[in-house]
């Protein structure tokens, strides 16, 4: 448990609505629903890498600490080409996944019929158009991870994540290891712009305990593996964000690509961290805060 005193003074809820202005200011477009399904192929081999490591290592977290019942229904939030929904079925009773792109939507289904799972079903539509008073208290678990960084009001859309949870909430976020591949590219492209910050940790942790909640943590580590043109397609949807897509861009990720990992698989070494909270306790001094 964080110590409260190292919480002073600091307005975390502010710090990352900061963070997601800045980005915003950046951007010469904001991310559309297709751009997630031009990336539905690249996203899927990403989280496939191992068998699903990704998923397995947050879904071993939660379990050796009690966090999702056997039986249990979960609701992933953002769930892109099924991300909690293979590991995560395998072991409960049902697993809802909240998805817009159409693209993920067809690698969920293609993804879970090869892994044989079919206790599972798609809202598609992105979260915040979701009536989540309509499904209070029907799962045992509600979690997300990579869309979090989307929400400007965070503490409105953790609400209703509690809203419909009778158990835990969990958000998996990413944590800043600095890669170095990504430095470098970013300023082979755009220069001395400084790059959008998206790490989620800790301040995510930092702001619930602001919030009176008591998250748990654990770090997991995983590998992300994608072919030369899955990584290709992935920096040229995210660096069309920011600027024009030119021959000269496409050229430079290339190049940055081939000299990295040649014609092989591209591989990435990630940390998350799996923060998880059962809302109806509060911490002592805080009961009753929202």
């Amino acid at each position: 448990m964080m110590d409260s005193s190292l919480l002073s003074g600091i307005d975390w809820v502010r710090l990352w609505e900061d963070s997601y202005d800045s980005r915003s200011k950046m951007m010469r477009r904001d991310y559309e629903i297709n751009d997630w399904t031009e990336r539905a192929e690249d996203y899927s081999e990403s989280r496939r890498t191992n068998q699903y490591e990704f998923g397995e290592s947050v879904y071993a977290a939660l379990d050796l600490h009690g966090a999702i019942p056997p039986h249990a229904r979960v609701l992933e939030v953002g769930s892109g080409p099924g991300t909690f929904v293979i590991p995560f079925a395998r072991r409960v009773d049902h697993v809802t996944a909240v998805e817009p792109a159409e693209g993920m939507i067809r690698m969920i289904r293609q993804n879970a019929a090869e892994a044989g799972v079919n206790n599972y079903s798609v809202i598609p539509k992105i979260w915040q158009d979701v009536n989540s008073s309509e499904l209070q208290d029907r799962y045992d678990l509600t979690i997300t991870s990579t869309v979090i960084w989307m929400f400007r009001d965070i503490m409105a859309q953790i609400r209703r994540m509690e809203e419909v949870t009778q158990g835990h909430c969990c958000i998996v976020g990413s944590i800043g290891t600095g890669q170095r591949f990504e430095a470098e590219l970013w300023k082979k492209i755009m220069g001395d712009v400084p790059s959008p910050q998206y790490s989620e940790f800790p301040v995510i942790y930092n702001l619930l305990y602001e919030h009176g909640r008591v998250p748990q943590v654990r770090v997991i580590d995983y590998t992300s593996m994608r072919t030369f043109e899955n990584m290709f397609r992935m920096y040229r949807v995210f660096y069309s964000i920011y600027t024009e897509i030119t021959p000269e861009v496409e050229e430079a990720i290339r190049d940055a690509l081939y000299r990295d990992s040649g014609d092989g698989p591209c591989v990435r070494k990630y940390r998350s961290a799996v923060v998880w909270w059962d809302p109806a306790v509060r911490r002592k001094e805080l009961k009753g805060i929202a």
